[in-house]
C-alpha cells in the first residue's frame, strides 16, 4: 500500500512540476494536463482518439483505484496490488512520452 500510494503521489508531483499546475491535484490535475485541445501536455503523432484514450487513463486510474485506496483501508490481495502497480507504471511511461502542447 505504501509503495502504491507513494507512486501516485510521485506521479502527481512530476506532472505538477512539468505543467506548473501547482494548485491542482488528482483527477483535476490530470484533466488539465492531458485532456482537451488546450491541455498543457500531449502526445505527438497520435490521432485524437488515441490521445483522448491516453488522457482518460490518468483520470480513470485515479478515480477507480487511487481514490478508493486513499479513503479506505486496503484489502491486501497481492495479484490486485501488482496489477494496480503496473497500471501506475504505465502512467509514468505515458507521462514521460508527453510533450508540451504547441496549440
Amino acid at each position: 500500500d505504501n509503495a502504491i500510494m507513494g507512486a501516485y503521489r510521485k506521479l502527481e508531483s512530476i506532472v505538477k512540476e512539468r505543467t506548473g499546475l501547482n494548485n491542482e491535484s488528482g483527477v483535476k490535475l490530470f484533466a488539465k494536463a492531458f485532456q482537451g485541445d488546450d491541455s498543457v501536455l500531449c502526445w505527438e503523432n497520435l490521432d485524437s482518439g488515441e490521445s483522448k484514450g491516453r488522457a482518460s487513463l490518468f483520470t480513470s486510474v485515479y478515480m477507480a483505484y487511487r481514490n478508493n485506496r486513499a479513503h479506505q483501508e486496503p484489502s491486501h490481495n497481492l495479484g490486485d496490488d501488482i496489477r494496480e502497480f503496473m497500471l501506475i507504471n504505465q502512467l509514468f511511461v505515458l507521462e514521460s512520452e508527453a510533450v508540451f502542447n504547441q496549440q
